[in-house]
């Protein structure tokens, strides 16, 4: 993996999120959020369907901590696409708990991909993991005091080492959002 090319994007996302603590050290704390929903991600050109977890906490001041675990099918040509994302990082949430959030994060960690293809019943796979960034956010829309429904955007970033090339692409989700610690 060339980490200039990772550290580009990388820094980019980490200076667009210091740039916007001064606005939001007044802001008010989120408290602890749990996600679960349907997850598509066009990768390489490839729909896939899926699911997403994740988790959003109070850090530091205006920064908030996420971690972020999705995984993805698709067939492309006959061959069976896998993929599973692993993610954490920092991120901000604004709006008022119990109300309207939005959010917006930089996450980086696993990657792992797997191609299978089935011959005469026998399973012929192929796997690799390797490093990979996460950048987006979107709107939590309240439903209850402890309940909200979640829209979000992500774009993926990784480096596949055998080929030198990107495996990249979008991912859009969108499921229930469990408050913890929200106002009545």
């Amino acid at each position: 993996m060339n980490l200039r090319r990772a550290s580009a994007p990388a820094l980019a996302a980490l200076a667009a999120l210091a740039a916007l603590a001064a606005p939001l050290a007044a802001s008010e704390r989120q408290g602890i959020d749990l996600f679960a929903g349907y997850s598509f991600a066009r990768i390489v050109d490839v729909d896939r369907h899926g699911a997403n977890a994740a988790v959003g906490f109070d850090l530091l001041g205006p920064v908030d901590g996420f971690v972020d675990a999705s995984s993805h099918w698709g067939t492309s040509e006959g061959t069976s696409l896998d993929d599973l994302t692993l993610m954490a990082g920092p991120g901000v949430r604004l709006g008022t708990r119990g109300g309207t959030v939005f959010f917006a994060r930089v996450l980086a960690g696993l990657v792992r991909d797997r191609a299978s293809i089935t011959v005469l019943d026998v399973d012929i796979s192929e796997s690799s993991s390797r490093f990979g960034l996460l950048a987006g956010g979107g709107v939590d829309v309240p439903v209850s005091k402890s309940l909200a429904l979640r829209a979000q955007g992500d774009y993926l970033w990784n480096d596949v080492a055998e080929s030198d090339a990107r495996s990249s692409g979008f991912r859009a989700s969108a499921g229930i959002v469990y408050r913890f610690g929200a106002r009545p």
